[in-house]
């Protein structure tokens, strides 16, 4: 009876503790409705409870009951992972995770099924095939909620992860003692809930902690961004440059020819679109290099092209060129830029943009609208 009492206990702790979380993520997907992955969470926590709720008042469950309680459960535990997945920028959902789904609730009815056909397998065989179901859909989401965390840079999405994985051994044991490991019937039971009391605060504590990382590196990202262009400052330019890894690659410096007069003639509000589109078309040109585009301040912008050749700088300097023509023909403007090459053993990139920006000097000495190296 006391481990009855034990049993409820937990179950209810456990319900009031996903409830809450569930209402935490429901609150703060109200005040960033663009943040989706928080309604994803909250739908998450808020199913597990009512899952839980249903295991105590459905008891004992019947086949199609428990097969769609098990199936519930398995997609409360893929929410999460949805979460992350919008996160990175992808689709919520895959094939994969119907499937995942359509194992639990086999897993659960499997046994039943083989009953009817074969009386005479034993009837361990139930809780076995239970628990085997959910440590195949906890290992598989696991899993994937730490490769998610990893990809999007989030320690948070790991611990969640982790967590996830964290509820195997309570199964483990669960599994062990069906198969003649001596321990009460009732224990069963209340393993895996115990692990559920540390587990539970431990995955969602870390899913909360993603949107604070995700505000920590916009916030990071903002300090190291030029306002106008969105382009990399000085700041950003020397974190890349601190970054630098390879000797092969090239180094663009960029300047506005005549920038003085058009500002002088057309006001800073033209000045300041020239600057935007400059920016806007270099970074997409650069960016399937591979490339960084950097607004050292003013007029003066440098793209960073590590890995790549002269050849491709030129080419990418002559289709930027032509690119900005096209854009420019109300308000004629033009760009001088200078190459020049990493060498062998430079760890950051300072002495290659001082070639570049001699070569800058260098195109417009000899006229302007020209590239140099």
């Amino acid at each position: 009876m006391l481990h009855s009492l034990d049993l409820f206990t937990l179950q209810l702790a456990s319900i009031l503790a996903s409830t809450a979380f569930g209402l935490v993520f429901a609150g703060l997907w109200r005040g960033r409705r663009e943040d989706e992955h928080l309604l994803f969470w909250s739908v998450s926590s808020l199913l597990y409870a009512a899952d839980l709720i249903a295991f105590i008042v459905l008891d004992p469950l019947p086949l199609p009951v428990g097969c769609c309680l098990y199936g519930i459960l398995s997609v409360s535990n893929l929410l999460g992972l949805s979460g992350l997945r919008l996160i990175e920028g992808r689709k919520p959902f895959a094939l994969w995770m119907a499937v995942l789904v359509t194992f639990t609730m086999t897993a659960y009815a499997a046994p039943f099924v083989a009953q009817a056909y074969w009386p005479a397998i034993p009837s361990s065989c139930l809780p076995i095939s239970r628990a085997l179901g959910l440590i195949i859909s906890m290992a598989v989401v696991g899993t994937a909620c730490i490769r998610s965390g990893r990809r999007c840079a989030s320690r948070g999405g790991a611990i969640a992860g982790f967590a996830t994985l964290g509820y195997i051994p309570g199964y483990l044991v669960s599994i062990a003692a069906e198969l003649g490991w001596p321990m009460g019937h009732d224990w069963l039971a209340l393993i895996p809930m115990i692990s559920d009391q540390l587990l539970l605060g431990l995955l969602n504590l870390g899913l909360l902690a993603i949107p604070i990382e995700r505000a920590q590196a916009r916030l990071r990202e903002m300090a190291l961004r030029d306002p106008l262009t969105g382009c990399w400052n000085r700041a950003g330019y020397e974190v890349l440059s601190s970054r630098k890894s390879s000797d092969d690659g090239v180094i663009i410096a960029i300047d506005i020819d005549h920038f003085k007069q058009l500002n002088d003639r057309w006001g800073h509000a033209a000045g300041d679109d020239v600057l935007i589109e400059l920016a806007r078309v270099a970074r997409t040109l650069a960016e399937p290099l591979g490339g960084d585009v950097a607004r050292m301040g003013g007029d003066e912008f440098l793209v960073l092209l590590p890995k790549r050749s002269e050849l491709d700088a030129r080419s990418f300097a002559n289709q930027l060129r032509r690119a900005l023509t096209k854009t420019s023909e109300n308000e004629p403007w033009t760009i001088s830029l200078g190459l020049a090459r990493f060498q062998v053993g430079e760890t950051d990139y300072a002495a290659a943009a001082q070639r570049a920006d001699v070569s800058l000097y260098q195109a417009k000495h000899q006229g302007r609208d020209r590239v140099a190296a």
